[in-house]
């Protein structure tokens, strides 16, 4: 049963803050023009079938939400939230939607694949070998490249989309995990075990520079705000990080919940999204009058996506079970789809 109970940090987080003077648009806002902030609420909760879970995306356009699941894709029409499996693989982890096509990328955890389908269909149209634990992934509209973060081989295959065949792949020193483009030439890996960014340079190819994250413990969702040139990356270790895409300055953190996941952007609307196991949604805005609130949503909803219509975040979630040192062992019972608005 999801908790909809939420709590508005009383203060300004002093890392937004820092990310406001770093925007060469920001301007001083006037004493008491500030908009309130919306308040954010649990508005639906819509059971799932059993099985773990992982990434999360939302076809706008077609109002169709996918999720990675054990069995395969999950699809969820958002117009009447009927839910069915779109293609069954072995432990899919990304569902990664290709704009301008109606394609979409899975990260197949149990076989050491992608599978690049119809995401109308559900016809597979390219099964692609990875390197070993594919896990996140990334499309950069740029080069026409995806980018598959192999956990267990620490490297990363590029995925040509047009030709659907694996056209390179990059070691990069250790286990990657989410990725973020700035959209001109570099991709940004946060390297779970290490702490820290790997810099690709796309058009070589080659690893350029690894931004240390400083009281980071554990990086795994990353997204970029292309109007400040920063990357925020969020850390197990309840911290996000505010780091400089350009030069890898350390730029501030403010606080979030405990095993993040998730880290989504909306650019226009200023607000970022940050995901965690124990429930807990932090929801940031990145302007004058910016604010961050921390919404209960519920148990295991660690990932996250962003639907741009209606100004909503789904969530999978499950109940989590932890081992006698408090360790994760598993979330596959009681799952379902948490809905937040305001």
């Amino acid at each position: 049963m999801c908790r909809t109970t939420f709590q508005t940090v009383s203060v300004l987080l002093l890392g937004i803050t820092a990310l406001m003077s770093c925007s060469p648009k920001s301007q001083p806002a006037k004493p008491g023009s500030e908009a309130p902030a919306p308040v954010w609420r649990v508005v639906d909760t819509l059971k799932a079938p059993e099985g773990g879970y992982d990434y999360a995306s939302i076809d706008a356009d077609a109002r169709q939400l996918f999720i990675g699941r054990e069995y395969g894709v999950m699809a969820v029409d958002l117009k009447t939230n009927t839910i069915r499996t779109l293609i069954k693989r072995d432990d899919v982890a990304a569902v990664l939607l290709i704009p301008g096509t109606n394609l979409l990328l899975t990260t197949n955890n149990g076989a050491n694949s992608s599978t690049l389908l119809d995401r109308k269909t559900g016809v597979a149209q390219a099964e692609i070998k990875t390197g070993k634990g594919p896990d996140g992934a990334l499309y950069d509209p740029a080069s026409g490249l995806a980018f598959v973060m192999n956990g267990e081989s620490e490297d990363v295959t590029l995925i040509d989309v047009k030709t659907a065949k694996a056209v390179a792949t990059i070691e990069v020193g250790g286990v990657p995990e989410a990725a973020a483009s700035d959209g001109k030439g570099r991709v940004y890996v946060n390297l779970e075990d290490k702490n820290e960014i790997a810099v690709i340079d796309v058009a070589s190819r080659h690893i350029v520079g690894h931004y240390p994250l400083a009281g980071c413990n554990e990086p795994t969702g990353i997204t970029y705000d292309a109007a400040t040139g920063l990357l925020i990356p969020v850390c197990h270790n309840n911290i996000a990080k505010l780091i400089d895409a350009a030069t890898g300055a350390d730029k501030g953190s403010f606080a979030i919940g405990r095993g993040a996941d998730g880290s989504l952007f909306d650019p226009k609307s200023r607000t970022g999204y940050v995901s965690c196991i124990d429930g807990t949604l932090t929801i940031y805005k990145l302007d004058d009058a910016g604010y961050a609130t921390v919404l209960q949503t519920s148990d295991g909803a660690r990932t996250a996506a962003f639907d741009p219509v209606t100004g909503k975040v789904y969530l999978p979630a499950a109940t989590v079970e932890y081992g006698a040192k408090g360790e994760y062992l598993r979330a596959d019972t009681n799952v379902s789809v948490v809905v937040v608005g305001h």
